[in-house]
């Protein structure tokens, strides 16, 4: 159509052609200004794709998997499983954010649609795994459960390396607010069938939340994941920052459209100075126990039986020459007798 229009007025060639609808101006205009609107949105959608795709090479490393080990407790009985689950890096020690209800689960579950019953988990080991697949050991700094925010930090400090490897998401550069029907940008990973392939999302704002909390409702995304806003400045965190409590027995439940709850960037920001401190009295901690280790090793005193080899073989020596002389004793009080006997057969 733009090569058939070029060089010429757009509006006359709309009202000089042969059908009849074109030959009113007034329908003229308003098919102008159907194809400009349509020229205009699709200009906005290359933008918004140039704005995720800038968003997911900013943040790519930001984005982890985390790998668990979970102590189940329910109606007596313990188990061990693992599992993954989706974080993000906010801060350049490596502090990560993610949702509770994914690290640590607990509470009541229903089984079978009949019998409910309570779950308690305890975490045993977690670690970080990177985009490139490096594991960091990790540990929980700070829970929160009305927010449904877990805090970790890492058990070691990065060196170089590890530091070129991940990257974080600043709380402080934060998305305005946004509006319903307002597209969301979210960067989430594959599971290890797919080799951790980083995912990038387009969601939308379907609602804005203001009791029992600020948060907003959307679609798209699983539970852990960051949500940018169209100008790639972090919106939130999916989580179940609004707790289901359940319908009263015999009730029936409104069937709605599949919804995640994001919890504004600046809610989890006021939490980061308590996880650091935590943090840091986990590190400090760390090193007492090291140092109170190191000296107790120092103190062990080896008894004989663990003696060095040269230690061994120096008293196995002293021990023999000890018995020659002995031996050496004995033989000249051997000598010495027949002598004395001769003597005295003499006189």
């Amino acid at each position: 159509m733009l090569k058939r229009i070029k060089g010429k007025n757009l509006f006359s060639i709309l009202t000089v052609r042969n059908h009849s609808m074109f030959k009113n101006p007034i329908l003229a205009f308003v098919c102008l200004c159907l194809v400009a609107g349509g020229a205009q949105a699709q200009g906005a959608n290359h933008e918004f794709v140039g704005t995720a795709r800038k968003t997911l090479q900013n943040y790519e490393k930001a984005v982890i998997t985390l790998s668990e080990v979970l102590k189940i407790e329910a109606q007596g009985r313990e188990q061990e499983i693992k599992l993954q689950c989706a974080a993000a890096i906010i801060d350049p020690s490596g502090l990560a954010v993610a949702s509770l209800g994914n690290v640590n689960p607990h509470g009541k579950i229903r089984v079978g649609g009949v019998r409910t019953l309570e779950l308690e988990t305890q975490v045993q080991e977690v670690k970080y795994r990177l985009g490139d697949g490096t594991e960091l050991a990790a540990r929980v700094v700070l829970k929160d459960e009305d927010l449904d925010l877990a805090f970790l930090a890492l058990q070691k400090p990065l060196n170089d390396t590890t530091r070129a490897q991940i990257a974080s998401i600043p709380l402080s550069d934060a998305a305005a607010q946004v509006q319903p029907m307002d597209a969301t940008i979210l960067i989430g990973r594959t599971n290890e069938d797919l080799n951790y392939t980083p995912l990038l999302i387009e969601g939308r704002i379907l609602g804005i939340l203001t009791q029992p909390r600020n948060c907003y409702i959307a679609d798209g995304g699983v539970l852990g994941m960051p949500v940018f806003g169209e100008n790639g400045r972090l919106l939130g965190l999916v989580c179940r920052c609004v707790k289901n409590e359940g319908s009263s027995s015999g009730s029936l439940r409104m069937q709605t459209v599949p919804t995640q709850l994001i919890l504004p960037a600046a809610d989890i920001a006021r939490l980061v100075p308590q996880a650091k401190e935590e943090a840091k009295k986990a590190a400090e901690a760390d090193k007492k126990a090291a140092t109170k280790k190191k000296a107790a090793d120092g103190k062990k005193k080896p008894d004989d039986s663990k003696k060095p080899d040269g230690k061994k073989d120096a008293a196995r020596s002293d021990a023999v020459k000890s018995d020659a002389k002995s031996d050496a004793v004995k033989s000249d009080a051997k000598t010495d007798a027949p002598k004395k006997d001769a003597g005295e057969q003499k006189k």
